[in-house]
């Protein structure tokens, strides 16, 4: 799967995307960033990368108990951040801002994955 590809493709799945990424192991391997707005910088984005997989890691770790992990949704009040583990190395990164319909953009997500898998 081409992960700049990827990115660009989710990013067009709706307005409010305003980031798409593919972490693997710390690193950045796909993106497609809109223009405008604030970014951190680079030592707090390298924190975050951190935290962001930490957070899909620890998360996986209980799949034996629940199954495969879908996604998971972090709700701030400026933005959203969506993880879709792609592997079990590879996630992506979904930031989306105010206004869109959760359900019906992380099916848009779900869908185009597994067209592209």
């Amino acid at each position: 799967m081409n992960y700049q590809e990827l990115c660009k493709a989710v990013a067009g799945l709706h307005g409010s995307v305003e980031v798409a990424m593919v972490l693997s192991n710390d690193n950045i391997v796909g993106s497609h960033l809109k223009s405008g707005g604030p970014a951190p910088d680079e030592d707090e984005f390298r924190h975050m990368i951190s935290q962001i997989e930490m957070i899909v890691r620890t998360t996986k770790a209980n799949e034996d108990k629940f199954g495969d992990l879908g996604f998971i949704t972090i709700h701030y009040k400026y933005i959203d951040g969506l993880f879709f583990p792609l592997n079990d190395h590879d996630t992506l990164i979904v930031g989306v801002v105010q206004p869109y319909e959760h359900d019906a953009l992380s099916v848009k997500i779900l869908r185009l994955l597994v067209r592209k898998k």
